[in-house]
């Protein structure tokens, strides 16, 4: 069994698992006894082979037997802001793109945007989503949690184009170049530096994905003066949640993210 642990219930050789929902299903729900073997992953870099030595009324002690660490040396770090859809279809988006290896999610409030979320949930909403990133890292064997961050408004968050080296916003243009070619031919900041997809720099991507609707034209202006490139993903119009995944699955797959 693996299991997600946050790093200050981890010493040098214990574990101390505490919380009650992971204590419940760990002795109540799997019935795992003292002696038993569960891996342990902080979201970091570090996953714990780790056998139980003690079951309390209120937390799970373990042994650490051995450490696995992970290598932060990836070809492509990739972020995905997209606007919230209608049904929950964005809890379908963080569950798929944690799986995929995104690192940061943003969920989008545009002015097409349907769906809107008070103020008094956005923190339960907040919540809800990072449980859903754990599960998804902890069901696929990420260890690194994805960083699910709070809703936010599309004129905030379009200026952090200019901290990745590439920025991406599909939209419904009629002369926008298509996404394969955009990324065929990305050789990331310097201009002329010469990577290529099968390098080992470091690059990152940002993609912002529209609500039903698309994106505005003020919007789109507004993105590209901040150094976003308008792509195409072909002549389907696709859905929020089925843009986002094809997205994100093909950079995904384009570039060998270890």
């Amino acid at each position: 069994m693996r299991i997600y642990c946050p790093p200050e219930n981890i010493t040098t050789n214990k574990i101390i698992i505490s919380d009650k929902k992971q204590v419940h299903h760990l002795v109540d729900v799997a019935r795992l006894r003292a002696g038993d073997r569960l891996y342990v992953f902080d979201g970091r870099t570090q996953e714990y082979e780790s056998v139980i030595d003690k079951i309390l009324r209120d937390k799970v002690v373990l042994t650490i037997h051995k450490v696995k660490k992970i290598s932060e040396d990836k070809i492509l770090h990739i972020a995905l802001a997209c606007a919230i859809p209608k049904k929950s279809k964005i809890d379908f988006i963080i569950e798929k793109a944690a799986e995929l290896g995104v690192e940061r999610i943003i969920p989008l409030q545009t002015e097409r945007t349907i769906v809107k979320i008070s103020e008094n949930s956005l923190d339960g909403k907040l919540r809800r989503w990072q449980a859903i990133a754990r599960e998804a890292a902890k069901q696929c064997g990420r260890i690194k949690l994805p960083q699910v961050e709070p809703v936010a408004g599309f004129n905030s968050v379009i200026p952090m184009s200019k901290d990745y080296d590439l920025a991406i916003i599909p939209h419904l243009g009629v002369k926008n170049r298509h996404i394969k070619d955009v990324v065929s031919s990305f050789k990331g900041k310097p201009e002329g530096s010469g990577w290529q997809p099968n390098s080992q720099s470091h690059k990152s991507v940002i993609v912002f994905i529209g609500p039903e609707g698309d994106f505005t034209e003020r919007e789109v202006s507004l993105a590209k003066a901040c150094g976003c490139v308008a792509v195409s993903l072909g002549e389907n119009v696709l859905k929020v949640d089925t843009a986002a995944i094809a997205v994100v699955a093909f950079l995904r797959f384009y570039f060998p993210i270890h």
